[in-house]
């Protein structure tokens, strides 16, 4: 555990598909036609956007979450509950737990050491993490921390605040695209948020940590520059998030006796460079 509040900490939740029967529930409270269009249209674009929010079932409020990544200026871990045994990847730990339960208990023990002051980031963090976090610790009967429960608890959501480093205003924009437009390297050129129920149903957990892992440091890298907080670049951008994510592949590749280098090593000595998700 963390033995001071940290001045800012960076999340990253990633999800599943959740149950088809909820997607047209969700459907239901939210859809709203437009009063110029005849029954036979109504009906029709409901099984359209009804087809179109079941390819999304990742992407629902109840959609079940299978890791949160977490980094602070001082430490990055990624909570998880999938079937790996792996302490480590790329020297960034991994605390597996039993189940959602479980997963949220043991965030919400990071998240008690949070302060009034702590600023919480992420991509699409107000609209997407923090909601999500909120409801499943809610359904599953658990006490909200303070720093998920206070009104004012400081954010910093780089999706929201891209709009002050583009001339386009755009709600919705990726972090794929805010990283290649601010410099830096992204690791979605490799694997991005839509193929993570993919990955899971086919059992490629240790690549989906590393990919949770890469997303959690490039959003923080991000958050840094954007805030004024990171140092001049002296040379080209390193490529932490390619290189999690690809010394992973080459670890699932080597079987279980494959090793994956410290950050400091994979990373050429900066381990913050690792879709709307």
């Amino acid at each position: 555990m963390w033995l001071t509040p940290p001045r800012h900490l960076t999340i990253d939740i990633e999800t599943i598909a959740g149950d088809p029967t909820e997607a047209e529930a969700a459907m239901r409270r939210s859809w709203n036609p437009n009063p110029t269009w005849k029954p036979a249209t109504i009906g029709e674009r409901y099984l359209q956007a009804l087809a179109a929010k079941r390819e999304r079932l990742a992407l629902l409020e109840t959609a079940p979450i299978i890791s949160v990544a977490l980094r602070t200026e001082a430490d990055c871990r990624l909570l998880h509950r999938m079937p790996l045994d792996v302490a480590a990847i790329c020297g960034v730990p991994l605390e597996r737990l039993p189940d959602e339960r479980g997963l949220l208990l043991q965030l919400r023990s990071y998240l008690a050491l949070c302060g009034p002051d702590t600023v919480l980031v992420g991509h699409n963090l107000l609209h997407f993490d923090l909601p999500r976090l909120r409801l499943a610790m809610v359904r599953h009967g658990l006490q909200l921390p303070p720093c998920l429960a206070w009104p004012d608890q400081p954010t910093y959501d780089t999706m929201r605040m891209w709009r002050y480093f583009s001339g386009e205003e755009r709600p919705c924009i990726s972090l794929d695209e805010c990283l290649e437009t601010a410099g830096l390297a992204s690791h979605k050129t490799i694997i991005s948020g839509a193929d993570v129920p993919t990955l899971y149903q086919e059992g490629q957990y240790q690549t989906l940590a590393a990919y949770a892992i890469a997303d959690v440091l490039a959003q923080d890298d991000l958050y840094l520059k954007m805030t004024g907080q990171a140092m001049d670049r002296v040379g080209p951008e390193c490529t932490g998030g390619h290189a999690v994510v690809e010394e992973a592949g080459r670890e699932v590749a080597a079987g279980p006796n494959g090793t994956i280098p410290p950050v400091g090593e994979a990373a050429s000595g900066d381990e913050k460079e690792m879709s709307l998700l």
